[in-house]
């Protein structure tokens, strides 16, 4: 398996406001150690302003830190801190499986070199992404464990950390008491933390704290209690208040999102519909310059203010896109929750058999839910058994370290790119100044035949010949992917369009001319190819890109495989009958 290159080696841009000591602290950083701990201060600065810029940087720290070699072996303390903020920003982002593996390479790490009190941390942050995919029952054991550690550690930092992330668990499983119950330890916490953990946790305490009291006032509402719900509407303002004099002091757009859907929310309770859609408006425009997915309380927050004003159409579209959402990352819970409150609307709208099948569509989402949570555990249990395979491997930690990432990126079969690792090449590209790209889609003809004459052993041979062959005829720079089965991907940055003709067809004779000395007698491998220009690596531009691709390979397919379409133009003839003048002709293979 060869190595994969780290990702973005070359520093993100920074922003103007970069708060200088930051900028300092990078500025003085000569050693590999230094340098990725510079980049770690400032991928936790700017998580919670710039998603997608503090996803760069923990990447970038993480480069930073596999490069120190020795220097960086007697301290794996920062390359589990550096994994465990890299997991927390990709579960914000809606990357829940990166999430996963990193949090398990940081605990893995953690426990091999007893660094108690950064387990604790990688738990946290672990409960998050669990709570995000609705396993609230593992949330809470990752909780409950990093609450143990924190106290035999006496570390009162960790265990306010864990005390909201509970609150917030209680929250969603409808214990309002015992949310309120754990931000009453953090708040007696509070007191014995240095500043700045006491500030930013301060402001964690009062945002769940409004969160807590506004489900206690609806709760009010639904039950018919009138003055509990004056009381909770009360103590819901204030802690919306308190909220925003400490994001004065201490910006987070994260938390600015949610406390405006929580005042949102509580001017819907008031009857107060303008107040409503304001506050709703300013958490939708937080939530567009985060770039975050985690939280989708902008989208729910719109979609129940336009209900009230009776705009049906438009809160349809807002619970549409937290639908969408919520289901491109598996939140089966959440998509529970939304498809419930479309319902309510279809029933208010007098429509009963929409409502009606909505809400079966709901029910059938539970058993999606149920195998959701199996498929995380089993993937839990999967990332354990690489992790060990890994280890059993390596020089050192940094090594184990490093064939994890590579692991998680490559097809173990024929050392190319997996998914994920186009995915996250594809992030890179994006982020550089998104170059045009060619896409080609390579599928190895007749392949069924190689396993049923043969056997899958020779078909697996197969693979990885014809992988090495393309590899090695791949542009420098292109990205060879195995995208499923007996097909591979090949992308290529700032290739011009006139150029894509013939170099697919150089790839495709590439393979038709080897030589297949190790595979059995008479067996001869050729390629179909079809291909497509995307004008960058943008998620909806390649996929229009790729499912031309595809069609184009299909087209090859029919038109008699070992070709590539559309194919390539023939050379320019004279015609003596127009003057000298030349003319292209095309044939189109049959």
């Amino acid at each position: 398996m060869t190595a994969m290159p780290a990702l973005f080696l070359e520093p993100p841009s920074l922003p103007p406001d970069t708060p200088p000591a930051l900028l300092a602290a990078l500025d003085r950083a000569a050693s590999g150690p230094e340098r990725a701990a510079a980049f770690l201060a400032l991928a936790r600065h700017f998580r919670g302003r710039a998603l997608a810029l503090a996803l760069a940087l923990a990447q970038t720290a993480l480069a930073r830190a596999l490069e120190a070699g020795a220097a960086l072996a007697r301290r794996p303390g920062l390359t589990v801190e550096i994994l465990s903020v890299l997991g927390g920003i990709e579960a914000t982002q809606g990357r829940h499986e990166r999430a996963f593996e990193h949090l398990a390479l940081a605990l893995d790490l953690a426990q091999e070199h007893g660094l108690r009190d950064l387990e604790s941390r990688v738990f946290n942050n672990r409960a998050i992404v669990r709570m995000s995919t609705g396993d609230l029952v593992g949330a809470r054991r990752d909780l409950e464990g990093a609450q143990a550690l924190a106290r035999r550690a006496a570390d009162p930092v960790d265990l306010g950390h864990a005390s909201v992330n509970l609150a917030y668990l209680e929250n969603l499983a409808g214990d309002h008491a015992q949310a309120l119950h754990q931000l009453n330890v953090l708040e007696e916490l509070l007191a014995s933390l240095p500043d700045p953990d006491r500030g930013s946790l301060g402001l964690y305490l009062h945002e769940n704290r409004a969160h807590t009291l506004l489900n206690l006032a609806r709760e009010a509402r639904e039950r018919g209690r009138p003055e509990a719900e004056a009381e909770a509407r009360a103590r819901t303002r204030a802690a919306i208040a308190a909220t925003r004099a400490g994001l004065a002091e201490r910006p987070d757009r994260l938390l600015a999102l949610l406390t405006e859907a929580h005042a949102a929310r509580l001017c819907l309770l008031e009857g107060r519909l303008s107040c409503a859609e304001d506050h709703a408006l300013a958490a939708l425009d937080h939530h567009t310059q985060l770039g975050q997915q985690s939280y989708l309380d902008a989208w729910l927050a719109l979609a129940e203010v336009r209900a009230a004003q009776g705009q049906f159409g438009e809160a349809q579209q807002h619970y549409a896109a937290a639908l969408a959402s919520a289901r491109a990352q598996q939140r089966h819970r959440e998509t529970q929750d939304i498809l419930r409150a479309v319902a309510g609307l279809y029933e208010r709208q007098g429509d009963l058999a929409a409502a009606l099948e909505t809400l079966r569509e709901a029910l059938s989402g539970a058993q999606l839910a149920l195998g959701r949570l199996a498929q995380i555990e089993g993937r839990h249990d999967d990332l354990a058994r690489e992790l060990r395979q890994a280890r059993a491997l390596a020089q050192g930690w940094q090594d184990s370290v490093r064939r994890a990432e590579d692991q998680a990126r490559q097809d173990p079969l024929t050392g190319l790119l997996n998914r994920r690792g186009l995915h996250d090449a594809l992030t890179e590209l994006a982020g550089a100044g998104g170059a045009p790209l060619l896409l080609a889609l390579f599928d190895i003809d007749d392949f069924k035949s190689v396993n049923d004459r043969h056997s899958h052993a020779v078909g697996d041979a197969a693979l990885r010949a014809v992988a090495l062959r393309l590899r090695a005829q791949a542009p420098a720079g292109s990205l060879l992917v195995r995208y499923g089965g007996e097909e591979f991907l090949l992308v290529v940055p700032g290739l011009p369009p006139a150029g894509a003709p013939a170099l697919v067809e150089e790839l495709r004779r590439a393979v038709g001319a080897q030589g297949w000395s190790g595979l059995p007698p008479g067996l001869h491998l050729t390629v179909s190819a079809g291909y497509a220009p995307a004008p960058g690596a943008g998620d909806q531009a390649f996929r229009t890109a790729l499912e031309q691709a595809d069609e184009q390979l299909y087209r090859a397919k029919r038109a008699g495989r070992n070709r590539v379409w559309p194919p390539l133009p023939t050379p320019v003839q004279a015609d003596p009958q127009a003057g000298g003048t030349g003319r292209a002709a095309r044939k189109r293979g049959r």
